[in-house]
């Protein structure tokens, strides 16, 4: 089945512009699928800016409005188009959308697809420790974890990790998982629209991260190490890149260092991040030594083997599965500076550079091109939605559609 004749309705409040979004939903085309979106936006109006904390960086009273506001759209929305859908997959962020809309496919017997990209328990109780686990708040987040996840014909997750860490937690039948890697955006993340990075440049190391001030990027890790690096008097200078929960605290450690080989630099917009990319000498990942950290792969890292970047970042099974030490990236132990400082070092080879960047760039290719996500996707579909005829046919209730 190459193109079904009905489409695939991917619905909710999620963020259009996420890349775990866009680019399953571009996977999904590729593999033949019609897709036809019903996007209401939520989470991106309610931003505080993330410097300001808030709740995820979002104000708790504005996604209460924006809620509201949006579910009776979208409810009507769903209730015109999903008679004529095959399946209706729900994007990230969307545990509560899978409690409002799912339902109505379930009544009209069509398969739901989740793509959650993490469960609320593990961002808002494991990783940034927002709430405790056994308070109300953190006994109603894992509830609502495992309503959604129970409403799902199939989930969709970006590691087998994180595979395994919702059928252990939530009680998720392990067929009912799917791994699809969030890659990177092939058309925007190629390094043939950049000149070639010189090796003969005169002038301190380039190192860049970009992303959110949480617990699993490891800051902190990247300020000591940093300090290591000065006090080495090594000719390096940091780019930090973002905002977020820890945003402050990590201004304030840089200041208690005094720091001077480290910029902080506000977010910039996303199509800017291929040119950041580009001018890097050296690109880091993530650093944090919590558990979710070691069950990702995270969107800059695919981001930056997709742009052939030097790439240092922390050893994990998920990480080790598609870089290699020394052969495509440089690896350190989770929360070590002094691995960190050491690795940054090694790479003012320029050489080495180069040799891990074009590895990292065929790691791309290899593991998580458009190609490798839109193959693994579109089978899982495919499967579910004979799966889900069958069933109709022994129940006696004709077509699934």
């Amino acid at each position: 089945m190459n193109q079904p004749e009905s489409p695939l309705l991917y619905v909710g409040t999620y963020q259009a512009g996420y890349p775990r979004n866009r680019l399953m939903i571009e996977a999904f085309r590729r593999a033949g699928f019609k897709v036809l979106e019903l996007n209401v936006a939520v989470w991106d109006t309610a931003s505080t800016g993330g410097k300001r904390g808030g709740w995820f960086g979002w104000s708790r009273a504005r996604l209460a409005v924006n809620f509201l506001a949006a579910y009776p759209r979208l409810i009507r929305g769903v209730a015109r188009n999903l008679r004529a859908a095959s399946a209706l997959v729900i994007g990230y962020p969307g545990q509560v959308d899978m409690l409002v809309l799912a339902p109505l496919a379930k009544l009209w017997r069509k398969p739901v697809v989740f793509n959650p990209l993490v469960t609320l328990t593990d961002t808002v109780i494991e990783d940034r420790e927002l709430a405790n686990a056994s308070s109300v708040t953190g006994r109603c987040v894992k509830l609502v974890d495992r309503l959604a996840l129970k409403l799902a014909d199939l989930v969709i997750v970006d590691t087998a990790e994180n595979g395994d860490y919702i059928v252990r937690h939530f009680d998720m039948p392990a067929e009912r998982i799917v791994v699809v890697p969030v890659g990177a955006d092939a058309d925007l993340f190629d390094p043939g629209h950049y000149p070639e990075r010189s090796l003969t440049v005169d002038r301190p190391l380039r190192v860049l991260f970009y992303g959110k001030y949480i617990p699993l990027h490891g800051v902190e890790t990247i300020l000591r190490a940093a300090k290591i690096l000065q006090d080495a008097n090594a000719p390096v200078v940091l780019d930090l890149v973002g905002s977020g929960q820890t945003y402050a605290e990590m201004r304030h450690l840089a200041n208690s260092l005094s720091l001077t080989n480290v910029r902080f630099l506000d977010p910039v917009p996303f199509a800017e991040l291929p040119e950041r990319l580009a001018s890097a000498d050296v690109v880091l990942g993530i650093f944090g030594k919590t558990m979710k950290a070691g069950r990702v792969v995270p969107n800059k890292v695919f981001q930056a083997m997709a742009m052939g970047s030097a790439i240092v970042t922390r050893r994990s099974n998920p990480i080790e599965a598609v870089l290699r030490d020394h052969e495509s990236a440089l690896l350190v132990e989770p929360g070590s500076a002094e691995e960190l400082a050491a690795a940054i070092l090694e790479l003012r080879d320029e050489r080495l550079r180069l040799r891990l960047g074009n590895a990292a760039r065929q790691a791309y290719v290899d593991h998580a091109a458009p190609e490798i996500m839109a193959e693994r996707a579109g089978r899982a579909m495919r499967e579910l939605l004979c799966q889900t005829r069958e069933r109709a046919r022994l129940l006696g209730f004709g077509s699934a559609r």
